[in-house]
């Protein structure tokens, strides 16, 4: 008889050999769908410093001293202002709930800023000083001039 000489096979008895199944790849998905939503929620804990709100109060300011230089006479209150334009209008610059509002003659309801704790106006020999202090407790101050 012939001696057969046999063939190594591919059918392999012992499993051992690492690598990534399919349980092991669905094992890492369901960890990934569990995680996901709790490093963004992480995320959105940490405190990022927002620029918006600089930005916002900034521009109030530049608003602010561009009505004060088209002005006629300012009338300053504690925590209201009253610009007297030369159309004759009167202008009124005041919180309203968390809002600086402008009005013209009493009527009309112009947002300029948002989520505003306080406003205080005080007034000194060349100008005034505005006092903002948001809802998140930062304060922002400006020195506006008058205009001859």
């Amino acid at each position: 008889m012939r001696n057969k000489q046999t063939k190594k096979s591919v059918f392999m008895l012992s499993h051992l050999e690492s690598g990534f199944t399919f349980v092991t790849t669905l094992i890492s998905i369901v960890v990934l769908v569990f995680s996901i939503p709790f490093v963004s929620y992480l995320l959105r804990q940490v405190s990022v410093d927002n620029t918006m709100n600089d930005v916002s109060v900034g521009q109030f300011f530049i608003f602010m001293r561009n009505e004060v230089m088209q002005a006629e006479e300012i009338k300053l209150y504690p925590h209201q202002l009253k610009l007297s334009m030369h159309n004759g209008d009167e202008a009124t610059f005041e919180k309203y709930g968390n809002l600086i509002r402008r009005q013209v003659d009493g009527t009309g309801h112009e947002i300029y800023l948002r989520d505003i704790k306080d406003i205080t106006f005080s007034s000194f020999s060349y100008g005034f000083h505005i006092i903002i202090t948001t809802v998140k407790g930062e304060k922002y101050d400006k020195k506006i001039i008058y205009y001859p």
